[in-house]
This record gives structure tokens, sequence and C-alpha cells, in this order.
């Protein structure tokens, strides 16, 4: 089959055809491929699109806090120990970076799906989940170490942070989906109240006080549970 084919319209494959002057059932199998294959580039395209999406949740945070960590490093370069701590703490996030370039570019599997796999807390959603604890640990040690500087906020490593932008579109879509449940799950209690109910409809309430409470740069769940 002829790859020009894929960029005809279903009209000017069928001109196309004729004028090739190729057999009606040979012509309906040429369509009936050209159909499937244009379909399966159109899902292809989709869920590569989907992936990347959610590959952008994990990196987007991480380029931003190593951003952040380069500006912080900067502010008293004749600071040895402090200059040490921001090299450690940016390298650490630079390898993770590394190691999500060959899964970025093939987007075979999204971060979750890879995260599962590696058995990562919370699903890998944040790029702090795909840093050992141990590592973690140290850098932080390091960090705490420091002496503290007058007018300048003390720099604490591996925050579950992400950027204003997702912030405030992770929020609203989480503060909708949750009073949906909440207004659904307080019909059900109307009907026939239980225990149980109540305490979920409880935890729920608590919780959208907390997600209304988040800063700009506090990283918002998937789901109400994730601030609890």
């Amino acid at each position: 089959m002829h790859n020009s084919y894929l960029t005809l319209t279903p009209n000017a494959l069928h001109q196309r055809l004729l004028k090739e002057r190729i057999h009606p059932a040979e012509m309906q199998a040429i369509k009936d491929e050209v159909a499937a294959l244009k379909e399966a580039q159109r899902v292809d395209k989709i869920t590569r699109t989907q992936r990347k999406t959610e590959w952008d949740k994990v990196l987007k945070p991480l380029r931003y806090e190593l951003n952040n960590a380069k500006v912080g490093r900067a502010y008293d370069l004749d600071d040895e120990s402090r200059v040490e701590a921001f090299d450690a703490y940016i390298l650490v996030m630079e390898t993770l970076l590394s190691k999500f370039a060959q899964p970025l570019a093939s987007l075979e599997a999204t971060p979750i799906q890879l995260a599962l796999e590696k058995g990562l807390p919370n699903n890998g959603e944040h790029w702090t989940d795909w840093v050992p604890d141990k590592i973690k640990t140290k850098i932080s040690i390091i960090f705490e170490a420091l002496p503290h500087k007058t007018r300048a906020k003390r720099k604490i490593p591996f925050q579950r942070l992400t950027t204003p932008e997702q912030n405030a579109k992770a929020r609203e879509k989480l503060i909708t989906r949750t009073r949906k449940e909440i207004e659904t799950l307080e019909r059900k209690q109307s009907i026939t109240q239980t225990d149980a109910g109540q305490e979920q409809l409880g935890r729920m309430r608590e919780a959208m006080k907390i997600i209304l409470r988040l800063t700009d740069t506090e990283h918002i769940p998937a789901t109400w549970s994730g601030v609890l």
C-alpha cells in the first residue's frame, strides 16, 4: 500500500483508486486497510498526548525546583558548605531527569505505570516519590546542618511542591470533584443514614478545608484522601 493513501480523504482515495484502475474488491480492501491505519494513528496520537501530559505533571515541578535550587546556590558562592549542599541536591535532581529521558522519549508508559512496577510510594505522582528515602535523609541532614543566614529563608529539600500554574489547574479540578462527591454522599445519607457514611462525609469535609488552605505551590493530589 502506498503511504500517500494515508494523507487522502475517503473521497480523494476513492478517486485515486479509480484512476489506478484497481479492481473493486481490492479497492475496498485498500480502503479498509487505510481506515484501520488512520484509526490506529489517531488512537496512538491521543495516547501519547495523554502520557506526555502525565509526564509533565512530574517533570514540571522537578524542573521548577531544580531552577530554584540553582538560584539558591548562587546566593552566596563564598559559603563553601552551602554551595556543596546545593550541588548535592542539584545532582540528585539532574540524575533523576536523566533517568526520565528515555521513558519520556518513548512514551510507552505513564509515570504511574512505571511507579507501580517499581513499587514507589504515592504511585510516583510527585518527583520526590522517585528519590530513595536514604538519599532524601542524607541531603536533608546536610541542609539542616547549615547555619541560618539573616534575611535568608532556610532551604528545605524534597518538599512536595509544584508550579503555580499546575497548582491552580489541579486545585480547581480537585475542588470540583470533591464537592460533587460530597453532594452525592449527602443525598445518600439523607435517604439512608449510616455511621460509616457520616464518618466518610466528615473526612471529606475536613479534606475540603485543607484543600482550600493549600498554598499556590503545594502539590495537589489526585483525590481528596491524598491531603489527609
